[in-house]
């Protein structure tokens, strides 16, 4: 498998992707009520928390901390525009209908807390909606293809990176501020759902058609998050907030693995993701080019995505999930004796001369 450069489906797949909105238009979950925020607008003060900020972040940290989270979901336009604009090019009806009736609708709220938070440290209305105003009136150049598989990847990524930083902002608010800290909690927790929804869009394209692993790769390894271009006296320096805060990026790296791995749907398939990321990095597999590693895992018919599937989970501490067990497509079989003690053998070396960045970037640096 190399050189894919179209989507296709099969008819079997809409009704599954069809289905899947409709259960989530009919059960969205709690969003986030605005009017009884407005009403408390004294829960928001995060005046206290400067006082209380750790040394290695300062007072200017702090404000462009939460500007960068109040200008990024205040895009919400311009991510919807390209996420249209993919559904209808690819008449995907289900990514039309999950945009405009339930995603849209959610981010539109995300603003509004941090919006108070710093109304409440001298911002003014007139200067926060200027800077509102600015950024929607960005181009916003996004970084991947525009594909449904290519969208719900994007998605997933972006999802699940915002809901760590709102949890990372909650939890330098509770100290001082437990209530600010409450109401950013609440933005992360939507941000945890739409994770799992892109997610679980992705992964029924790719059940549907495996080849889509192709795009889903090349999104994973041109992924770039909308803020660092959209507010750029603030998004490239999220990365060295998190780090100067002890972030354990090797969660980050973890859960980046599990979230691809789900959307892979099957060890095999994990381990093909894990190829097509690193020909598109141009990491290399262990002493091989993946290129290399590539062409002669496709010669030999896929013998051995299996097991670099096990091992990328392995790399990272996940266990293997039960429901891949033991299925013809898993790479995994029910062996004993000689035969396993060679196989897990393998499995560790190929461990141990992974490079995890292949498949999460220098989030696992």
């Amino acid at each position: 498998m190399s050189g894919i450069s179209t989507y296709s489906l099969p008819a079997t797949a809409a009704p599954k992707l069809e289905a899947m909105v409709d259960q989530i238009i009919a059960r969205p979950g709690t969003m986030i009520d605005l009017k009884a925020m407005e009403q408390v607008p004294e829960q928001l003060d995060v005046n206290a928390v400067i006082a209380a900020l750790p040394e290695v972040i300062t007072e200017d940290d702090f404000v462009k901390m939460l500007r960068l989270a109040m200008l990024t979901e205040s895009g919400t336009d311009s991510y919807a525009a390209v996420f249209q604009q993919g559904a209808g090019k690819y008449n995907a009806n289900w990514l039309t209908r999950f945009n405009q009736k339930v995603w849209v609708p959610d981010e539109y709220t995300h603003t509004l807390p941090y919006y108070m938070m710093l109304r409440t440290i001298g911002f003014t209305e007139e200067e926060l909606d200027r800077q509102i105003r600015e950024l929607q009136a960005r181009v916003y150049e996004h970084c991947c293809g525009i594909s449904p598989v290519e969208l719900t990847t994007f998605g997933t990524v972006q999802e699940y990176l915002t809901d760590n930083w709102h949890g990372l902002l909650a939890t330098l608010l509770k100290p001082a501020a437990p209530q600010a800290s409450y109401f950013a909690n609440l933005v992360k927790r939507r941000e945890t759902l739409h994770t799992v929804w892109y997610r679980g869009m992705t992964a029924i394209q790719v059940e549907e058609n495996p080849e889509l692993i192709e795009l889903v790769a090349k999104t994973l390894s041109t992924f770039q998050m909308p803020g660092t271009q959209l507010v750029p006296d603030c998004g490239p320096l999220a990365l060295g907030w998190m780090q100067r805060l002890n972030v354990d990026f090797n969660h980050v790296a973890k859960e980046l693995v599990r979230n691809f791995s789900e959307s892979a749907g099957n060890v095999k398939r994990s381990g093909m993701l894990l190829v097509e990321m690193a020909v598109a990095r141009e990491y290399p597999i262990g002493p091989f080019p993946a290129r290399f590693v590539r062409g002669a895992m496709n010669r030999l018919g896929g013998a051995g995505y299996g097991l670099l599937g096990e091992a990328v989970l392995e790399k990272v501490g996940l266990p293997m999930p039960a429901k891949w067990v033991g299925k013809p497509d898993s790479g995994i079989r029910f062996h004993t004796g000689i035969y396993e003690g060679i196989r897990t053998k393998m499995r560790t070396f190929i461990v141990n001369k992974i490079d995890i960045r292949s498949v999460t970037g220098d989030t696992a640096a």
